[in-house]
């Protein structure tokens, strides 16, 4: 009962889950790991990476940014493009100032990159210092825009930019020497109002994420408890950044090129194109459903790709009655 019948060389889990109208659903996650060769082709891992079930982070949960969203939730209303990694200085000569980009398929990004940079004392109030000279920056949403400024002792006071709470830059009354100030800009706008700049993906507490999750008050409690609220929205599950959303889901093969995330300054490929099959046997029928490419996860320091596909059956039967599901692939690497 609940099994999983894997013919596929990837890693599979399965939860059981309900919809937005309490309907039984059957999630089925399967993650596939891809080294990145130095030519630019792609070739399964030796390791295969677990889904998970929660997610994990670069510290302490709440005061650290996110590293991986749990892999285990309902189906996505689009895949999720997020990298991992670091930005490097063109030709690993320390810079001022460089730029980074990412395409992937439709997705088109470039950020700024300046180097370490703090608040001073000058004439007529506090100045930004002249960035220093870096070689590579980590890619953390604590080097962007953002963070809890509370050190006035009136709460009333205090400033936290819901969009990144880890990050820096964000003051309540004045900067003050020594502060630190962000190494990720966007290329327009201003750094309040462009937000934090990153590549990597946002915790389902921070906006805009958690305005999706919908309004859990009294209403919710006397018309729909323990249901999800009227006012959920799916984008709630996309850990990706909106400008790292594709419009659908993505389908394997799309071209990516990576400009200054790896020391070499340039690396491309091409995501593998993996086709899924899962067939489950309920209440002695065989269903057939389709799987879609929920999440893509570039990491070009280890170099490896991990890809998400994520199934969901709703089962209006009882579940006790679903004995197991296959899961079969066919594949293209390029």
């Amino acid at each position: 009962m609940w099994s999983i019948d894997n013919r596929t060389p990837y890693q599979i889990e399965r939860a059981w889950g309900r919809d937005a109208d309490g309907v039984h659903e059957w999630i089925v996650a399967v993650k596939g790991t891809f080294d990145i060769r130095a030519d630019g082709s792609l070739a399964l891992a030796e390791e295969q990476l677990a889904p998970l079930l929660m997610a994990q982070y670069h510290g302490k949960p709440g005061l650290s940014s996110l590293r991986y969203d749990a892999d285990v939730v309902t189906s996505k209303p689009t895949t999720d493009v997020v990298l991992n990694g670091t930005a490097y200085a063109p030709g690993g000569r320390p810079s001022t100032e460089f730029t980074i980009g990412m395409v992937v398929g439709p997705v088109r990004k470039a950020l700024r990159v300046r180097g370490d940079r703090r608040w001073e004392r000058g004439t007529f109030g506090a100045i930004r210092s002249a960035c220093e000279a870096v070689t590579q920056v980590p890619l953390v949403y604590e080097r962007a825009y953002g963070g809890y400024d509370h050190a006035d002792p009136d709460p009333a006071q205090h400033c936290l930019d819901t969009r990144n709470p880890v990050g820096v830059g964000v003051v309540s009354k004045g900067p003050s020497p020594g502060q630190a100030l962000p190494n990720f800009e966007y290329l327009n706008g201003s750094l309040d109002k462009a937000g934090p700049a990153g590549l990597g993906p946002i915790d389902s507490c921070w906006s805009p994420r958690r305005e999706f999750l919908g309004t859990y008050d009294e209403a919710w409690q006397r018309g729909r408890y323990p249901l999800l609220p009227a006012d959920w929205d799916a984008r709630s599950l996309l850990c990706s950044p909106a400008d790292q959303q594709p419009s659908k889901h993505l389908r394997g093969g799309e071209r990516v090129e990576l400009t200054n995330l790896t020391p070499s300054g340039r690396l491309s490929f091409s995501l593998p194109r993996v086709r899924l099959r899962f067939s489950t046997l309920l209440d002695g029928q065989t269903e057939e459903h389709l799987g879609q490419l929920a999440t893509v996860i570039i990491e070009p320091d280890h170099p490896r790709v991990l890809m998400v596909w994520q199934s969901s059956l709703l089962v209006r039967t009882n579940g006790d009655y679903l004995e197991r599901t296959v899961v079969s692939e066919k594949v293209v690497l390029s």
